[in-house]
């Protein structure tokens, strides 16, 4: 993209956006729960089934379960699965959408 071609092009700088921590302690607690207890991963597979099937859901959360589903087609290694969804990426904030497929996962308990 030649400057002289495209004249009102002045875009500011993307500025680096850094998760909030109070945000991702819900996703790091049922992820430990997980990696504690992976038999927990069929609980995953319920609610990415139960909201499936849900009608009324906004574009993003359709767009999140689908992506949950292909992460379970892809892994069912806790790591792994806490790896993609807790990175600072484009995939990892779309995965971060839909925190109610994690419901049920960690327990007060504990």
């Amino acid at each position: 993209m030649n400057q002289a071609y495209y004249p009102v092009r002045n875009r500011r700088p993307q500025r680096e956006r850094k998760p909030k921590a109070e945000n991702l302690s819900y996703f790091e607690q049922a992820f430990v729960c997980l990696k504690e207890d992976p038999d927990r991963v069929a609980i995953l597979r319920a609610n990415v089934n139960h909201y499936q099937q849900k009608k009324h859901l906004p574009k993003a959360a359709k767009a999140a379960i689908t992506r949950f589903e292909y992460l379970l087609a892809v892994t069912e290694n806790p790591e792994e699965m806490e790896r993609r969804v807790m990175e600072d990426s484009y995939e990892g904030r779309k995965f971060r959408q839909m925190p109610l497929l994690l419901k049920g996962i960690s327990t007060n308990s504990e």
